[in-house]
């Protein structure tokens, strides 16, 4: 996925594909965040931070076999126009996540996912850090109105004080809002998944073990089977 600098305004693909033991190949993903944009500046990821970074070798790109940096947000005409050409008859679900957080553009994924469940009746998926409820308000509430079927909220830590130092979010509050998203999520009709990444660790970083993170994801009432656990890659 490396890139030469002549090529770094390259616009990236708004839906892509890939296929592993876990997700199979009939899931077409949605990419619509520019700048890679992130509410968070997570240790753990390996996301480009800036145009400078665009064409730094990470993970996601790597996984998903495509370049995804977008130098705008594209329109609900342009992410419509990927789908409908990339759509395939046995596809049975569409997931809205992209190399960044997409509910940034909460009022953009509301009308692709209403689009998308009108017109071709699968299920539409959120992959989202939570912290959309830093941004607008209701968005649990919205999101289900919408018809958004299931959503993965990274949680990565178990209290205020280790997620600011391991996702450095960008907002005051971040861990409470997140908190309290995690439980509108539950209380509604969204089949609602938690994750954390284990086996990082740096200076000042606190390791939980997958034992004590569950017991956290536990208490917020999100069901054992939809607890996940995110084994850190290393690009090193």
């Amino acid at each position: 996925m490396k890139r030469n600098s002549d090529d770094n305004e390259t616009k990236g693909k708004i839906v892509y594909r890939f296929e592993t033991p876990v997700y199979p190949a009939n899931i077409l993903y949605v990419n619509l965040v520019a700048n890679y944009s992130c509410t968070n500046n997570c240790l753990f990821c390996s996301r480009p931070r800036n145009k400078k970074e665009v064409g730094k070798p990470n993970i996601y790109e790597k996984k998903a076999g495509s370049f995804l940096f977008l130098p705008a947000a594209p329109s609900i005409d342009e992410i419509m126009d990927s789908i409908d050409a990339e759509i395939k008859k046995d596809d049975v679900e569409l997931a809205i996540i992209g190399l960044g957080e997409p509910l940034i553009y909460l009022p953009t994924a509301v009308e692709v996912i209403k689009k998308v469940k009108e017109k071709y009746h699968i299920r539409a998926r959120v992959d989202t850090n939570g912290l959309v409820k830093c941004m607008y308000s209701d968005p649990a509430k919205i999101l289900e109105e919408t018809g958004l079927d299931e959503i993965r909220i990274s949680l990565n830590a178990i209290n205020e004080e280790e997620y600011v130092k391991l996702c450095k979010p960008k907002f005051k509050d971040a861990f409470s809002n997140l908190i309290t998203f995690v439980r509108e999520c539950v209380n509604s009709s969204i089949d609602t998944y938690v994750s954390f990444v284990v086996g990082f660790s740096a200076d000042g970083i606190t390791q939980r073990t997958n034992e004590e993170y569950k017991a956290f994801a536990l208490s917020l009432r999100v069901n054992p089977q939809n607890i996940i656990f995110r084994t850190y890659v290393s690009l090193d």
